[in-house]
């Protein structure tokens, strides 16, 4: 069984279309969290006109946030996947399938993602995707299904202390816990807001708190080290944690003359 989770706040008249593309996937076999987070408005309405039994409806008594929310709607998972859903978008009818089905076929595979329409593609390979993550968040969120037991084996949680790139964060604490990544080749998703921002705040100062804790992680005595080394020092540093294949970092190291 995969379970869909979606949190919605004040977007109750985007909700219809995100919930009837869950409703209408090929692939039957799930449950849908839907986490409302203390919404002001007509949520509790909208969502009580869709009878479908698959649905699971909760309600925090106030406004707790983006990552408090996301670790709450995951606590209530109970199914093998956890695809991850935006109150904003659609997903395209085989979009369930598509992932479950890369995720049965490839067992060595942590987290699929999919493609976003209209958007740049994501790499296919582990290592292609390792490359652009540890720079910025080329993985996406919505678009992304993942096995539910490696989270909670390595208790992997959203840092509620994040006011933004939690899930950028999330990525990344899967990625050194072990985990591989892909992506299919098809689209999944349609994004239909352009509300995707940092909560007002500046890229810079959005993403500063994980390329903190990407720096820690390569250079624990000196988290600025990483950033500021040049092609060859992160090659060399990201060497030493074996998260991107032997082949593919050689190929990098001869690429940018570090021998």
């Amino acid at each position: 069984m995969v379970s869909v989770v979606m949190l919605t706040y004040k977007r109750a008249d985007m909700l219809p279309q995100a919930i009837e593309s869950i409703l209408a996937q090929t692939y039957k076999d799930f449950e849908f969290i839907i986490l409302n987070d203390g919404s002001p408005d007509n949520t509790d309405e909208v969502i009580a006109k869709y009878k479908d039994p698959r649905i699971r409806y909760y309600k925090n008594a106030e406004n707790k946030g983006i990552a408090f929310s996301r670790n709450r709607a995951a606590s209530l998972a109970r199914g093998k996947y956890i695809m991850i859903m935006d109150d904003d978008d659609t997903s395209l009818p085989e979009r369930m399938q598509k992932q479950v089905e890369y995720l049965e076929n490839h067992p060595e595979t942590t987290a699929v993602a999919g493609q976003i329409t209209a958007l740049p593609r994501i790499p296919a390979s582990h290592n292609d995707i390792v490359a652009g993550l540890i720079q910025y968040n080329n993985f996406g969120n919505a678009n992304i299904m993942y096995r539910r037991n490696f989270a909670v084996k390595n208790n992997l949680r959203y840092n509620e202390r994040l006011q933004a790139s939690e899930d950028w964060e999330f990525w990344l604490k899967m990625l050194f816990a072990g985990a591989k990544f892909a992506a299919v080749p098809e689209d999944v998703l349609l994004r239909n807001s352009a509300s995707k921002k940092h909560y007002g705040m500046s890229y810079e100062d959005a993403n500063a708190p994980i390329r903190q804790m990407v720096g820690s992680y390569f250079s624990p005595t000196d988290p600025v080290a990483f950033y500021a080394a040049n092609a060859c020092g992160k090659l060399n540093l990201i060497a030493s944690k074996h998260i991107v294949s032997e082949d593919y970092l050689q190929a990098l190291l001869q690429a940018n003359n570090c021998f």
